[in-house]
């Protein structure tokens, strides 16, 4: 079993990195690797940090896993969000992983995070994806009542609980081809856009326990728990746009959005607390 951590490092996230190397160095499984995709760090910023010699191979930066350190330059590309995603799921595919756990570079986790999901991927390998649970750094859950496992797109097309950061991509149930066409969902929400794909094109995921991201809430990364209602609407106009491209099922949702008078929706009333849920419409296509 070939497992690594992956996450795209940049600089708006520079203050968090030691914290982030410190999760990985935690772990009590230090059987995987850690894969390093760099999307706008000088390589004399990248020295600074200590991830990569500027004529060399990458320093171990997290010095007691008994895997390699693997780094992807992206910085040359000017890539957006999304593209650094995809080139980081394209890398860890290429490389043979059968697992790619994902944090963002301004997350830590708990220390039996990838001990955890190497558990379940060997318990039950039939899974897309696997996700876990969301906290703050004062252990507050973030993302209420999540299911145990979820097997439809439906369950996340109008509020999202699942995102990069908490959850592993089992890399043996996508395909190049499948890798090649996330670019049609270049946006703001490109995990939202990916899991959904995961979940109409490929399989199921499953809630792993004991395996917690902790949320660092700063002004970057609040924006899907905001009752920011016209933003919200934006988002997901164009985020149903995208997905209209291959499915019926969002087209309708998209073109109903369209319609929809959003200064009638009262966010004073209590929601799911997923991300994006102020916005909730009647449903009853088919999917």
């Amino acid at each position: 079993m070939n497992v690594c951590l992956g996450t795209v490092i940049y600089k708006q996230s520079r203050d968090f990195f030691s914290d982030l190397i410190k999760s990985v160095d935690s772990q009590t499984d230090k059987d995987f690797d850690l894969l390093i995709v760099n999307d706008n760090y000088s390589q004399d910023e990248l020295q600074e940090i200590g991830v990569i010699c500027k004529y060399g191979a990458p320093n171990k930066v997290a010095p007691s896993i008994a895997g390699e350190t693997v780094f992807v330059d992206l910085e040359p590309m000017h890539c957006t969000v999304a593209q650094t995603r995809i080139e980081m799921i394209k890398a860890a595919k290429s490389k043979g992983y059968d697992l790619l756990i994902v944090s963002d570079a301004d997350d830590t986790f708990v220390n039996t995070r990838v001990a955890e999901y190497k558990k379940a991927y060997e318990l039950d390998k039939s899974y897309a994806f696997y996700y876990n649970e969301l906290v703050t750094d004062e252990g507050k859950t973030v993302l209420e009542n999540l299911p145990e496992q979820v097997d439809s797109a439906r369950s996340i097309s109008q509020s999202n609980f699942i995102g990069m950061s908490i959850a592993a991509i089992n890399l043996n149930m996508i395909d190049d081809a499948f890798i090649a066409s996330l670019s049609e969902g270049d946006c703001a929400v490109f995990d939202w856009y990916f899991y959904t794909r995961m979940l109409m094109d490929v399989g199921k995921g499953k809630l792993v326990k004991n395996a917690a991201t902790v949320y660092r809430i700063h002004d970057n990364n609040t924006v899907g728990t905001t009752h920011d209602v016209q933003q919200e609407y934006q988002v997901k106009l164009k985020h149903y746009q995208n997905l209209a491209k291959r499915y019926p099922y969002f087209e309708k949702l998209y073109n109903d959005l369209k319609a929809l008078d959003i200064s009638k929706i009262d966010t004073s009333t209590s929601h799911n607390g997923y991300w994006w849920s102020n916005i909730i419409m009647e449903d009853s296509y088919e999917i």
